[in-house]
C-alpha cells in the first residue's frame, strides 16, 4: 500500500473515529515510553531524574525544525514569568512520575494518574471561579471513590510511588491551569514553544547531581523515551483537535490496557482486580467532568487549535 493510499484512506475516516483511534495509538507510545522508564531503572539502575532530562533533551530536538520553520516570533510575550513558572511545575511532574516509575508496576502508577482531571476540576473551581454543578460534583467524587478504590488507604499500606504520582498529577493539573490563563494572551504555539526550551535547562539542575554518563546502550533506550513521548505527545495535540473531549476522555482507560499488557511481558507485572475496577470508576467520574468541560469549551472559539499543549507529564 503506497503512502497516498494510506492517506486517502485516512482522510475517509470520519474525525471523532479517526480521533479515537488516534488516542490508541498515543497511549500505545506513552506505555513504550513508561516501561522502558521502568526497564532501564531495574537493569541499568539509571536514576529517574537524568532520564527525565534526556526525555525533554530529545523531544527538544525532535521539535527543532517547528522552531526554525515558525522563527523567532513565536517567542514574544508579556507573560514569561508565567511560562517559566508552567515549565517548573511540569519539571516537578516530570521528575515526580518519573520516579515513581522506578518505584512500583506501570499499571498501578497510570491507574492512580488518571484521577489528574479531578485535581483540574478543582483548581479551576478555586482560581478560575468556574461553575461546578451537581453533574461535575458528582463526577468528581466518583473518580475520588475509584481513587480510594485503587490506593484502598486502611487496607494496603500507600506506597512513596502512590504520594508521588498524585503529587505528579497535582502538579501537571496546575500547569494547565497556568496554560488556560495564558491562551488569553498569548498564541497556543507560543505556550508550547516556551514550555519545550524552558524544560530542558530546568530538567539539567536535578539530572547534574545524579549524572552518570549513559554507554551508548542506555543512550539509544533514553533517545526511544524521547521519542515514544514526543510521539504520543503529538498524536494527544491531533486527536483533541478532531473529537471532542467527552468523546476521548474514556478511551484515556487505553492507556492502562497498554502498560499493563507491556509489563506483563517484560517484568510479569499485572494489576490486581482492585486496581482495574478502581481505575474504570475513575474513567467514569473524569468522562462525566469532560462531558461538563466541552459544553463549556464549545462555547468558546479556540484558535490555532492543532497545536493546543494538553501539558501532560510524559
Amino acid at each position: 500500500m503506497t503512502f497516498t493510499v494510506l492517506k486517502d484512506r485516512t482522510v475517509a475516516i470520519p474525525a471523532p473515529v479517526l480521533g479515537i483511534l488516534l488516542i490508541v495509538i498515543a497511549s500505545a507510545f506513552f506505555a513504550l515510553m513508561h516501561n522502558t522508564i521502568r526497564f532501564l531503572s531495574v537493569t541499568e539502575d539509571i536514576h529517574p531524574f537524568e532520564m527525565a532530562f534526556f526525555r525533554v533533551a530529545f523531544g527538544l530536538i525532535v521539535f527543532i525544525p517547528f522552531f526554525m520553520r515558525s522563527g523567532i516570533g513565536i517567542l514574544r510575550t508579556h507573560k514569561f514569568s508565567w511560562h517559566f513558572g508552567r515549565a517548573f511545575l511540569n519539571a516537578a511532574s516530570m521528575l515526580s512520575w518519573f520516579t515513581a516509575l522506578s518505584l512500583m508496576p506501570v499499571g498501578d502508577a497510570t491507574a492512580v494518574s488518571l484521577i489528574g482531571p479531578v485535581f483540574v476540576a478543582i483548581l479551576a473551581m478555586i482560581f478560575l471561579g468556574e461553575h461546578v454543578g451537581c453533574m461535575r460534583w458528582f463526577g468528581i467524587v466518583l473518580a475520588v471513590i475509584g481513587g480510594l478504590v485503587v490506593v484502598r488507604p486502611g487496607f494496603t499500606e500507600i506506597s512513596s510511588g502512590v504520594w508521588l504520582v498524585l503529587f505528579s498529577a497535582f502538579a501537571v493539573s496546575f500547569s494547565k491551569l497556568i496554560a488556560k490563563i495564558l491562551t488569553g494572551h498569548d498564541s497556543p504555539t507560543t505556550i508550547v514553544a516556551y514550555m519545550t526550551l524552558l524544560m530542558t535547562p530546568i530538567m539539567f539542575v536535578p539530572a547534574f547531581f545524579v549524572w552518570q554518563t549513559p554507554t551508548p546502550y542506555q543512550l539509544f533506550f533514553m533517545a526511544l523515551i524521547g521519542i515514544f513521548g514526543t510521539v504520543g505527545h503529538l498524536l494527544f495535540v491531533q486527536a483533541y483537535k478532531l473529537a471532542d473531549m467527552s468523546l476521548v476522555e474514556p478511551v484515556m482507560f487505553t492507556r492502562m490496557v497498554w502498560a499493563a499488557l507491556i509489563s506483563l511481558v517484560l517484568f510479569a507485572e499485572f494489576p490486581t482486580p482492585w486496581t482495574w475496577a478502581g481505575a474504570g470508576v475513575i474513567v467514569i467520574g473524569t468522562t462525566l467532568l469532560a462531558r461538563k468541560e466541552a459544553r463549556h469549551e464549545s462555547r468558546r472559539v479556540e484558535p490555532n487549535a492543532s497545536t493546543v499543549d494538553p501539558g501532560n507529564a510524559d
